[in-house]
């Protein structure tokens, strides 16, 4: 008898005319490879191990465990499993109903399909799109064919490091895959949550918004560009919506003597927000009163977001202005009334956040531009008539 060794099984088996041969290993007793051929004549090579089990009627049955394809399983990743196994059937235990109940585990797509369908119906639209996306995208590639219950923290942080860098998006899934594990815990599924003491990665605020050199050109050739796809982004300048919020409006939303929208479906749940006469003046120009409202279809569908976004291109390339997101736009609004004195309930309202904790930065951002502007008036004027500082070169 050989031993078997990724060079035997490899380079030194030919059946000689049989569909199936059984190699036994000279050094490990029952330790053995199993050599088929296939439909498509290429061979099958399976490791296994065998075990002799006392039966009913006195007599030992022999007992066939199955270890793995040698595609999977080298020669001595094999070994090792199949003296892991003997060695437990020395002491009583029984490796192949562990195995067994092993594969009976569900895997991680099990759990994504049971969470899509009693954890997702419940959250808002909007907010099913984004689980369902970060599912798709970030989490299923990562950890489909893995139980449930072997999905370690270290994965998770080997995950994580993948994702440095698109820092937001990694949070964000492993926000959901957090959530995720805790269902799993409810169903029985694995007993710990191993996202509990993930560290997120450091996320880079979005400071991007359109100043006051910006904003003007930036206005001035979206004046240019008509349709929908220019008066959604007209609307978006002016109110600072999220572009799914303004994208999903519907005229049945919309009360415009009283320059009110009531949004039922938001990140943060129902919305009412007040309409500026700009807004109004927007929404009352387009040429249906059905439907989506803003739609290349007369209502039946609303503008894609992909057409948005090349139209927000082509208007910012028009105004010579680095390219810009439909996001930057809701900064832009949020930081210009910050500037212009609104206060932090104002902005929570007009903006739809759910506390006033992101309204701070907005806040701070107009305070610090106004003590730069009052300052930066008061040295012009020098009232005080302080003089002016003399720049000289240290020479050591």
């Amino acid at each position: 008898m050989p031993v078997l060794s990724d060079d035997f099984v490899q380079n030194r088996i030919a059946l000689r005319g049989r569909d199936e041969l059984i190699i036994r290993d000279s050094k490990l007793t029952g330790f053995a490879l199993r050599v088929r051929r296939r439909a498509d004549g290429s061979l099958s090579k399976v490791f296994f191990v065998t075990h002799e089990i006392p039966s009913a009627d006195g007599k030992r049955r022999r007992r066939k465990i199955m270890i793995g394809d040698h595609a999977t399983f080298p020669a001595e990743k094999a070994r090792a499993e199949a003296q892991a196994m003997l060695q437990a059937f020395k002491v009583g235990d029984d490796p192949g109903a562990a195995r067994a109940a092993k594969r009976a585990q569900p895997l991680f797509e099990d759990l994504v399909a049971e969470f899509e369908e009693s954890h997702l119906p419940e959250k808002a639209a909007a907010t099913r799109k984004d689980y369902l996306g970060r599912i798709r995208r970030n989490l299923l590639p990562e950890f489909k064919g893995r139980r449930v219950a072997d999905i370690t923290a270290e994965m998770v942080r080997a995950f994580m490091r993948k994702k440095r860098a698109n820092p937001i998006d990694a949070n964000r899934s492993l926000a959901v895959l957090s959530k995720m594990m805790s269902r799993a815990i409810e169903l029985d599924m694995r007993k710990d949550n191993p996202c509990s003491r993930i560290t997120k990665n450091k996320e880079t605020a979005r400071e991007r918004w359109l100043d006051e050199t910006e904003l003007p050109v930036f206005v001035k050739a979206l004046a240019a560009v008509e349709g929908p796809h220019g008066d959604c982004i007209r609307f978006l300048t002016v109110t600072g919506w999220r572009v799914s919020e303004a994208l999903s409006l519907t005229w049945d939303m919309v009360d415009l003597p009283r320059l009110v929208a009531r949004l039922p479906e938001t990140k943060t749940g129902v919305s009412v927000r007040a309409l500026s006469t700009d807004a109004a003046t927007i929404l009352d120009g387009q040429p249906h009163r059905v439907g989506f409202i803003f739609s290349g279809r007369r209502g039946t569908q609303p503008i894609s977001y992909k057409r948005l976004r090349e139209v927000l291109t082509k208007v910012c390339a028009a105004a010579k202005i680095d390219p810009i997101t439909p996001h930057v736009l809701r900064h832009t609004a949020a930081t210009w009334a910050a500037i212009s004195g609104a206060e932090a309930h104002e902005l929570r309202e007009a903006f739809g956040w759910k506390t006033l904790a992101m309204t701070a930065r907005y806040v701070s951002k107009s305070e610090s531009l106004a003590r730069r502007g009052a300052q930066r008036a008061a040295d012009a004027m020098n009232v005080l008539q302080k003089p002016s500082a003399a720049v000289e070169v240290l020479r050591k």
